[in-house]
C-alpha cells in the first residue's frame, strides 16, 4: 500500500468515524459541527502539495466560523459562497500539533513540522495519536467554544492559541466585537468601530460594509444581514 493509499485509508477508517460519532458531518478531508446557534466548528486534514507516493505530510487544521461572521462573509467577501464553510472561511483558527503528545523525544512520524505517513505502519501510528487527540482535546474544546460566551472569554484572555485567521487580516478586537452584535451597544463595540474607521482601505475587505454593520449594532438597529 502506497503512502497516499495509507493516508486515505486512515481518513476513512480512523478519523472520519471519530468525528461522525461526535456529531460532525462532511467527508474527508473536511468535517463540520454545527451548533444550535448556527456556529460552525471545522476540522480539516490538509495534505501538502509536494507529497509523493512514498510520503504524505499533512496538517490538522481547526477553525471556528461564528454565525455572524459567516453571514457577513457570504454576503460581502465570497464571490461564490459554498453551502457550508471550509477551513479558510474560519474567523478563528489554529493547528493541532502532534509533538504535544511526544514532548521530549523524537518520533519517526510525528514532528513539529506536521504529521507524516509513509506506509500502513506509520499511518497506524498517526491514527492512534490523532484519535486520542481528537477525543480528549480537540472535540471537547470545539464543543465548548461553540458556546458564544466561552469563546468570547477565551479570546479576551488570549490564554490559548486560537488566533484571528491571518488571511482575513481582521484586528482581534474587531473579530470579538462581531461575536457581540446581538448584545447591543457597548464599549467594545464602540472601540471596534473606531478601529475599523482607522484601517487603511486595503486592510479589510468590504471595510465599509463591516463598519456599517458595527454602527447599526451600536445604535441598536437591526443586525440582520440581508
Amino acid at each position: 500500500m502506497t503512502a497516499q493509499e495509507s493516508f486515505r485509508a486512515m481518513l476513512r477508517e480512523s478519523v472520519g468515524p471519530v468525528l461522525r460519532e461526535a456529531g460532525f458531518t462532511g467527508t474527508a478531508p473536511t468535517w463540520r459541527l454545527l451548533s444550535g446557534r448556527g456556529d460552525f466548528a471545522v476540522v480539516q486534514l490538509a495534505s501538502s502539495r509536494w507529497n509523493t507516493a512514498d510520503e504524505v505530510r499533512f496538517e490538522v487544521n481547526l477553525a471556528l466560523v461564528p454565525q455572524p461572521w459567516w453571514r457577513f462573509s457570504t454576503r460581502f467577501l465570497l464571490d461564490r459562497a459554498p453551502r457550508t464553510p471550509r477551513f479558510h472561511d474560519g474567523l478563528f483558527d489554529k493547528q493541532c500539533h502532534p509533538e504535544r503528545r511526544c514532548a521530549g523525544r523524537r518520533h519517526p512520524v510525528l514532528g513539529r513540522d506536521g504529521w507524516v505517513v509513509r506506509d500502513a505502519a506509520s499511518a497506524d501510528v498517526c491514527a492512534e495519536v490523532l484519535r486520542a487527540e481528537l477525543t480528549t482535546v480537540v472535540i471537547p474544546e470545539l464543543v465548548a467554544l461553540q458556546h458564544r460566551g466561552t469563546l468570547i472569554a477565551t479570546l479576551r484572555a488570549e490564554a490559548q492559541d486560537w488566533g484571528v485567521a491571518v488571511w482575513h487580516r481582521l484586528p482581534r478586537k474587531v473579530a470579538i466585537a462581531l461575536l457581540m452584535l446581538d448584545e447591543g451597544p457597548g464599549p467594545e463595540l464602540a472601540e471596534a468601530i473606531n478601529i475599523v474607521r482607522s484601517l487603511p482601505a486595503d486592510r479589510v475587505a468590504a471595510r465599509d460594509a463591516l463598519l456599517d454593520l458595527l454602527i447599526r449594532a451600536q445604535t441598536q438597529a437591526s443586525t440582520i444581514i440581508p
